[in-house]
C-alpha cells in the first residue's frame, strides 16, 4: 500500500513506519486504517505512492474521520474532514509542500483555511460513507 507513514523520498527509517494497512477500497479511493489502535487517528503526511486517495473512518468506525488526495511528488494536494469548521459542516482543507495552508483570522491567529466541499469531494466524501453497505 503506500501509505506507511514514511516519507515520499523512500525513507523508512522513522518508527512512524509501516503503521497503515488497507481495509478495503471504493473506486480509486483506499479505505486505510492504523494498525496500532493506541497511535492517533490520522492520514498520513505523505504517500509513497503517488496520486492516491486514502480514506480513515473514526476510531468507533461509525463515519469517515478525514480523506486526502496525494499529488504525484507524494505530498498531500487537499484533506477533506467531517468535523464542523466555521459551520460548513464537512469540509476540506488546501495543503501546499507537505503543510495545511494557513490564514490569518479577525484575531491575528494563524490557522487552517476551511473550504465548502465541491462536488467532486462531496461524491468522494458518499462513496467512502457507504463503504461496506
Amino acid at each position: 500500500m503506500g501509505a506507511n507513514g514514511s516519507h515520499a523520498n523512500g525513507s523508512t527509517q522513522s518508527d512512524a513506519g509501516q503503521r497503515w494497512k488497507t481495509i478495503g477500497t471504493v473506486g480509486e479511493i483506499q479505505v486505510i486504517q492504523l494498525k496500532s489502535f493506541k497511535s492517533p487517528n490520522k492520514l498520513p503526511e505523505e504517500s509513497r505512492t503517488p496520486n492516491r486517495i486514502y480514506a480513515i473512518f473514526n476510531k468507533d468506525g461509525k463515519d469517515v474521520k478525514g480523506i486526502a488526495k496525494y499529488g504525484a511528488d507524494g505530498k498531500k494536494l487537499w484533506e477533506i474532514h467531517t468535523t464542523d469548521h466555521d459551520n460548513l459542516g464537512p469540509h476540506y482543507h488546501l495543503w501546499k509542500d507537505g503543510r495545511p495552508v494557513q490564514v490569518i483570522d479577525s484575531n491575528g491567529k494563524k490557522r487552517n483555511k476551511a473550504y465548502a466541499l465541491d462536488d467532486y469531494k462531496k461524491s468522494i466524501l458518499d462513496k467512502v460513507r457507504n463503504y461496506g453497505n
